[in-house]
């Protein structure tokens, strides 16, 4: 695999936010009742809780758009091997950032 050191310190930003926005898609959904609960009528839909993982899954969207449109890319020969390069560096920074808090 090619070296990348040259991923753009905005990039790697932007990945982190995404696997940010991404923990916070999967605690919503974890807090929702089941939709195999709610049609067995053993739960009821949570709207308000349904409203927030919209918004959240907006902007994790958001930001996948932004890493894609990001001009890096236009710029890079192997795209696959610089998108895994680049998850992990993001994930190791959001480690970092997490042990330090």
């Amino acid at each position: 695999m090619a070296d990348y050191a040259d991923l753009p310190k905005d990039l790697i930003e932007l990945k982190v936010a995404w696997l940010q926005a991404d923990a916070l898609c999967q605690e919503i959904s974890d807090r929702l009742p089941s939709n195999i609960d709610v049609v067995a009528l053993e739960a009821e839909r949570d709207e308000e809780g349904l409203a927030e993982l919209a918004e959240a899954r907006s902007e994790r969207l958001r930001i996948t758009d932004e890493i894609n449109a990001h001009p890096y890319w236009a710029t890079c020969e192997h795209r696959y091997d610089a998108w895994m390069h680049l998850n992990k560096l993001a994930k190791e920074a959001l480690a970092a950032s997490q042990n330090q808090a």
